[in-house]
């Protein structure tokens, strides 16, 4: 994309040698203790996948809250630093702190809302954020090599002030190779007589990715070590990361946004295809818009067959960033231009396509079962496209049913998803009323909630062949709108797959 040297070539040969295999499976516990061994880490990060900042995240909030934490950030250039000292300080506010850094000319990524909440847990815990990137130097500056030179001053200097402290690096991932800047914080923490006890996080690997794939592991090995001190986190799948920077390269180079369609199109084909579905030419009669362009609005209120009512929840689910399929318009509208929402869009498309119906049922509890089988077949394609994307735990309801920190309407919304688990387990729940008739906003809440714990149910019971794709297509021509057919349809699938064994997650 901006020329591909010797010398990058052979940096990113380098890392490419690095993670060529694996030695074994491994676990977040294995993670955890070797932090606990560590006083740097090396966390790789793709810049334009926001779950590879999530990831970060979340190993930060495994280590204890009373430990001494530096986090080093490439995100920040290091001439910045005064500045990122004020916005951490709460000195300055996150708008004129990206204004005074020229941040979206230095960064180029423009994803400030995914570090944001690392940068809050580091104002939580009282860490300290240390820029280390020296993108902007001019030329000589800029290449990988001597930026790894730059950062391993700032961290090496960085452990002189904090001995006791852990750096937690995050930096692409092609940096942290143990020959690129690994090599350089060696070195110069040598010349210091400072021990470097090193760990290095890669992740979602290509290589590592397939040898998983080989074994039938990519779905339920989300660690592996790679050797000692180096392990590899799984949980973004290869297409998934390059399709993030495709779009990014095209929300940068064209106004136009052409990637939403092209990969709307491109994972309706693959899921049809996976399915043996009878796509036709559904896809020439078929409008799709994203958040890019709200033109669309007025064209469905010109057309005179939408209610007043009918527009108001499109504007209300525009408002949630949500994406939906309006089967009358032969539209589909993608509120986020992930890979997650753009499948699972493209997946409704197919099932109306297929079903030939999108009218809801008149009963309460056939339109709820409806409404929460049309999600599940919906992510459960996503799957197809994304097999990492997970669904909510149970234990976040758990706990957001006993938070005292959050609003009526959310507690009341987790205690019915709750109460309808409990009678998916066959207990014995009182007052089930209150679940299917909770109100419009709270019956599409709990519906999709429900739909999605299902979906991905069934993605599981594919890969264990406890159902098959011919099973999993017919639901693709079920007629939801048939008295009775929905409510029996997913009781039906959740008896089925009762047994089925969903990876944890992080």
């Amino acid at each position: 994309v901006y020329g591909y040297t010797a010398l990058f070539k052979q940096y990113e040969d380098e890392h490419a040698k690095a993670t060529l295999d694996y030695q074994k499976r491994a676990s977040f516990e294995e993670l955890d203790r070797q932090l606990h061994k560590s006083n740097i880490c090396y966390f790789g990060d793709y810049h334009t996948l926001p779950q590879a900042q999530r990831s970060f995240l979340r190993i930060l909030r495994r280590l204890p809250p009373e430990r001494e934490v530096i986090i080093a950030l490439e995100f920040f250039q290091g001439r910045h630093q005064k500045h990122v000292d004020a916005f951490m300080a709460g000195k300055l506010g996150a708008e004129e702190f990206l204004k005074i850094t020229d941040h979206e000319s230095g960064w180029g990524f423009g994803d400030f809302p995914s570090f944001e909440p690392i940068l809050e847990l580091a104002k939580e815990r009282n860490y300290k954020v240390l820029a280390i990137d020296t993108r902007s130097y001019g030329l000589a500056g800029s290449s990988l090599a001597a930026r790894d030179k730059y950062a391993a001053r700032k961290i090496t200097k960085a452990l002189k002030k904090q001995p006791n402290a852990l750096v937690m690096t995050l930096i692409g991932e092609l940096h942290i190779a143990p020959a690129h800047l690994p090599h350089d914080v060696h070195e110069l923490l040598k010349n210091h007589d400072i021990e470097g006890r090193t760990l290095i996080i890669y992740q979602n690997c290509e290589r590592i990715f397939w040898k998983l794939e080989e074994k039938g592991l990519e779905h339920s090995v989300a660690v592996v070590k790679v050797r000692p001190g180096e392990y590899c986190m799984n949980n973004t799948p290869p297409i998934v990361c390059q399709q993030s920077f495709l779009n990014w390269l095209d929300v940068e180079d064209a106004p136009e946004l052409e990637a939403p369609e092209h990969n709307f199109r491109q994972y309706a084909n693959l899921i049809a295809e996976f399915f043996d579905l009878p796509l036709g030419n559904a896809l020439d009669e078929l409008e799709i818009t994203s958040v890019i362009d709200l033109s669309f609005l007025q064209r469905l209120a010109r057309r005179g067959d939408f209610s007043d009512a009918d527009m108001v929840r499109i504007r209300e689910q525009i408002l949630d960033s949500e994406s939906y399929y309006i089967p009358q318009a032969k539209m589909a509208y993608l509120g986020n231009l992930s890979a997650n929402h753009t499948s699972e869009e493209a997946t409704h498309f197919l099932r109306h396509v297929c079903a030939k119906s999108f009218e809801e049922p008149q009963l309460l509890l056939d339109a709820f079962y409806s409404r929460s089988l049309e999600e599940a077949i919906g992510f459960m394609g996503s799957k197809i496209i994304n097999h990492k994307r997970k669904a909510p735990p149970l234990p976040y309801f758990e706990r957001l049913s006993k938070s005292r920190k959050i609003s009526a309407d959310e507690k009341k919304f987790a205690r019915l998803v709750l109460k309808h688990v409990h009678l998916e387990k066959g207990v014995r729940v009182r007052n089930m009323d209150a679940v299917y008739d909770c109100g419009p906003e709270l019956f599409n809440q709990v519906t999709h909630v429900l739909g999605y714990r299902l979906g991905e149910r069934l993605y599981y019971a594919l890969v264990e062949g406890i159902l098959n794709k011919s099973q999993m297509r017919e639901l693709f021509f079920y007629d939801f709108s048939e008295e009775g057919l929905a409510l029996q349809t997913y009781f039906e699938l959740m008896t089925i797959t009762r047994n089925v064994i969903v990876p944890t997650r992080l």
